[in-house]
C-alpha cells in the first residue's frame, strides 16, 4: 500500500501554507518506507489554473497511490484531490511516519465498508459517492493515535435550480454550523463545479470575494438586499458568461 503526504522539515503533516513537500510511503517487507520526495509550492497568489496544475504534475509521480493525509480536510486543495483526482484524503497532525499504520488500517477499513454496503447496508451519514467517508463507518482501532480523525463531514452544497443554476443561502448555513465560514463552504464547489451562476444569501458579501473570484475566474454579476429584507443576494456568474436570472 502507498500512502502520499504533505509534511514539513520535521516530518510532521502540514498545511500547504507551510514550507515542506509531498512524501510517498510504501508498506514493504521492511515496514514503511519514503519511496519518493516531491517539491510542492502554492502561495495565495497563484490562479485557480496554476494551483491545479500544481497538483496534477505532483499527482503525476504518486505511481497511482490513491490515499492522502492532510492536516486539513476541508478547503479547495482537499476538494481538487478529492473530485478531481479520487483520492481519499485523512486528516492528521503530528509525525507522519508514526501514524500510516492507523491510517492503513482505518483506509482498508472503509473500503470495505463501502465494499459491503449493497448487502449490509450503509449507516454512515456521508453520501455514498463522497471519498470523504473516512471510515466512518467503522470505529477507530485500538492503538490509533489520538491526533487521526475521520475526514471531514461533507460540506453543505448549493441547491440546483437546472441550467447550471445554483442557490445557497450562506447566512443560514453559518448561521448553524459556528465551525464553518464561508471560504469553506464556498471555494470547494466553486472551484470543482461548473455552473451559469450561483446564487448567495449571506449577511454581507464575504471580504474575500475580491481577492479571490479572480483566481476562480468568477465575477459578482449583481448585489442586491435579499428578497425578505435581510442580508445580501449576490449572484456569481463565469468572468466570460452571460446571465441568465432564474424564474
Amino acid at each position: 500500500m502507498k500512502i502520499a503526504s504533505y509534511v514539513n522539515v520535521h516530518g510532521d503533516v502540514a498545511g500547504f501554507h507551510e514550507n515542506g513537500q509531498v512524501c510517498l510511503y510504501e508498506n514493504g517487507e521492511n515496514g514503511w518506507l519514503k519511496i519518493r520526495e516531491i517539491p510542492f509550492g502554492i502561495h495565495a497568489d497563484l490562479s485557480l489554473s496554476e494551483i491545479k496544475a500544481a497538483i496534477r504534475k505532483a499527482v503525476a509521480q504518486l505511481d497511482g497511490c490513491k490515499v492522502f493525509v492532510l492536516s486539513e480536510v476541508r478547503g479547495l486543495l482537499n476538494a481538487v484531490l478529492q473530485e478531481e483526482f479520487g483520492f481519499r484524503t485523512w486528516q492528521s497532525h503530528g509525525a507522519l511516519l508514526e501514524q500510516l499504520d492507523s491510517v492503513s488500517r482505518h483506509d482498508q477499513a472503509f473500503i470495505a465498508a463501502q465494499a459491503a454496503k449493497p448487502v449490509t447496508g450503509h449507516t454512515c451519514s456521508v453520501p455514498a459517492n463522497r471519498s470523504g467517508c473516512g471510515g466512518g463507518c467503522s470505529t477507530h482501532p485500538s492503538g490509533s493515535p489520538p491526533a487521526l480523525t475521520e475526514t471531514a463531514k461533507p460540506l453543505p452544497a448549493p441547491q440546483s435550480l437546472g441550467n447550471g443554476c445554483y442557490r445557497i443561502n450562506l447566512a443560514e448555513i453559518l448561521a448553524n454550523d459556528s465551525s464553518l465560514n464561508s471560504k469553506q463552504v464556498l471555494v470547494p464547489f466553486m472551484a470543482s463545479v461548473k455552473f451559469t451562476q450561483l446564487e448567495v444569501l449571506c449577511d454581507h458579501p464575504p471580504r474575500w470575494f475580491s481577492r479571490e473570484l479572480d483566481k476562480l475566474d468568477l465575477i459578482v454579476a449583481s448585489e442586491q438586499p435579499a428578497g425578505n429584507g435581510k442580508g445580501t443576494r449576490v449572484l456569481l456568474v463565469p468572468a466570460k458568461e452571460t446571465v441568465v436570472h432564474p424564474s
